[in-house]
């Protein structure tokens, strides 16, 4: 599309992650077992057209740009638009750490006013779904409007971890809600935003005025809903905001599930950057069920219900279930790893038990993000022989050596060390 232009926001910490965030920015997660969780936001613009794409970066964002490289994976390797990324300019005149969603883009303002692009698509970088963004622009522009939010149907249950909007008939947004207890409308923004470029500048300015810390949500959708003058665009495929521990376990979940309205096995590939590792091997013995198995795999163990990332080893007599085991990991012999999630690089001792127990204790050090009967195991974490851990416990190696303290962990549990990996 020679008239839209994309910014995605990739900088936000994504705490309710927990150590998955810790030595990385949401965005650049592992999903899927082959991907991150950016790859479907730059797939969506690629295959809508768009061939110049901003990603605004900021917290611990070396792997995420490491990721991205210069666009080649998403054919926005060019001379003329491409891929960019665009840092915190500290030193710079007026310039900060981005302090919300709209001074990021405030603080990139003189990149909006140099683009020779009438509309702007303004993007979150975690998301996963699938959208071609040129049906978002034609209801745009047959709409009048020069604001328009994506926005979605959701569970009631979601309804107070999400902005809500509602839309009179004619489309446009006449409130807007902030994570409200309870709502009369179940139509949540995707954050997914298209701005006429010269409007998203005012409005950028004369907010700014206003709010230090200028956002999206907080700010900017709400003083253009007050003035009706922003529009729906009612998107009707899966979509999930991968924002918690608990989202991010059932979005994974659900790649199993052919029912749950996202398949990764369709026509509509996902690019990603390509992992060149040899073939999966499943020796005799082993057995494999509803899984996802990546490629550099070695598995001799049991697998169900789980996603296997590339370059996993999971050794004779070891079973893994309803789990996501990140790159490189091994499992050792006759363990049993139940509802968990191991970061990268992680050895599990033979004759461990992982995430086997009561549900309905909370992590200790994490209530309100560990709850949901999921463990944590952080990168590189080396776990003893031979130990049981409970369900909902959060472990993460001590930098010093990758080990944790030879002990059992009871549901609820954690351990974490006492500083952070350089």
């Amino acid at each position: 599309m020679n008239d839209l232009a994309a910014f995605i926001l990739a900088g936000g910490k994504g705490e309710r992650l927990s150590i998955l965030t810790s030595y990385r920015a949401k965005p650049a997660v592992p999903f899927a077992g082959t991907y991150r969780i950016i790859d479907f936001t730059l797939t969506n613009c690629v295959k809508s057209g768009i061939s110049t794409v901003f990603i605004l970066t900021q917290y611990i964002s070396r792997s995420l740009v490491r990721h991205l490289g210069i666009g080649k994976p998403w054919d926005l390797d060019r001379r003329k638009g491409g891929l960019a990324l665009l840092h915190p300019r500290l030193g710079y005149r007026g310039a900060d750490w981005y302090q919300g969603t709209g001074d990021a883009m405030y603080q990139n303002i003189s990149v909006l006013e140099e683009l020779d692009y009438e509309n702007i698509l303004i993007l979150s970088g975690d998301h996963v779904y699938r959208e071609d963004y040129s049906r978002f622009l034609k209801v745009h522009v047959d709409s009048g409007a020069k604001a328009s939010v994506g926005v979605v149907n959701v569970p009631d249950e979601l309804i107070s971890q999400c902005g809500i909007a509602t839309v009179d008939s004619n489309g446009t947004v006449k409130l807007f809600e902030e994570k409200p207890d309870r709502s009369d409308s179940n139509l949540a923004s995707m954050g997914i935003y298209l701005f006429d470029r010269k409007f998203l500048i005012s409005i950028l300015k004369k907010l700014k005025r206003k709010f230090n810390d200028l956002d999206f949500g907080n700010h900017i959708i709400p003083y253009l809903t007050s003035n009706r003058e922003l529009a729906a665009y009612r998107f009707d495929g899966y979509w999930l905001d991968i924002g918690t521990v608990k989202s991010y376990f059932q979005a994974s979940q659900e790649l199993l599930d052919p029912n749950s309205g996202f398949n990764l096995y369709s026509n509509s590939n996902i690019f990603t950057v390509s992992n060149e590792n040899f073939p999966t091997v499943v020796e005799q013995g082993a057995s494999v069920n509803n899984s996802m198995i990546c490629s550099g795999c070695v598995i001799k163990g049991e697998v169900s219900s789980s996603i296997i990332s590339p370059g996993v080893e999971i050794e004779e007599g070891a079973s893994v279930e309803n789990s996501i085991i990140f790159h490189r990991c091994r499992i050792g012999r006759n363990t049993r790893i139940k509802n968990t999630i191991i970061d990268k690089g992680c050895n599990i001792g033979e004759e461990t038990v992982i995430g086997y127990g009561d549900k309905g204790v909370v992590n200790i050090l994490q209530p309100s993000y560990l709850n949901s009967g999921i463990t944590l195991i952080g990168r590189k974490t080396m776990i003893p022989a031979g130990i049981k851990i409970g369900t909902n416990c959060l472990l993460s190696a001590s930098p010093r050596d990758n080990l944790i303290d030879h002990k059992d962990y009871k549901d609820g549990d954690y351990f974490m060390p006492e500083e952070k990996e350089s």
